[in-house]
């Protein structure tokens, strides 16, 4: 009886050492998209803002050194979140470029770190830009828009998740 319980420990153990690391199979990447990756982009793209509406004119920007620091943050942020989409949880079964557009999103993430450590407004926007197409390459390929022509090489898009 003892080497049953003695097993069973082992067991779970090993299970929670193996997800501990970061090595459970396959992850849900819409899970990590929308609770970590689209809200923390909005935390970036949100800081700089132009806006022209009905009510006028204005601009949004950070006003403090705490402000700029959450835009520094969430940058940062992203940055992991992308070394994250590289690892094989997230990356099996995904088309041969899954890799390639999540350092695109660490590449771009690292420019929008700097634009909002250097306080530039105009960078940040720039930068945010290059995310937003960085994104929005990698949802034509394993988002796409409901209508719209799908790749051949969708094993396992994020929608199938």
């Amino acid at each position: 009886m003892h080497w049953k319980l003695g097993s069973v420990m082992i067991f779970c153990l090993a299970s929670c050492t193996a997800s501990d690391q970061g090595d459970a199979p396959q992850a849900s990447t819409k899970g990590m998209m929308a609770d970590h990756v689209q809200p923390t982009a909005e935390v970036y793209w949100n800081a700089v803002q132009y806006i022209s509406d009905a009510d006028g004119s204005r601009e949004i920007i950070p006003e403090n050194e705490a402000e700029w620091q959450r835009t520094a943050q969430a940058a940062q942020k992203l940055k992991q979140l992308g070394e994250d989409l590289k690892m094989t949880k997230y990356a099996a079964n995904k088309g041969t470029d899954w890799k390639d557009f999540a350092q695109g999103l660490v590449d771009a993430a690292g420019q929008a770190e700097q634009a909002a450590q250097a306080h530039s407004p105009e960078k940040v926007l720039e930068a945010g830009g290059i995310l937003y197409n960085v994104c929005s390459a990698c949802h034509e390929v394993y988002m796409p828009a409901p209508g719209g022509l799908a790749p051949t090489d969708q094993s396992n898009p994020i929608t199938s998740e």
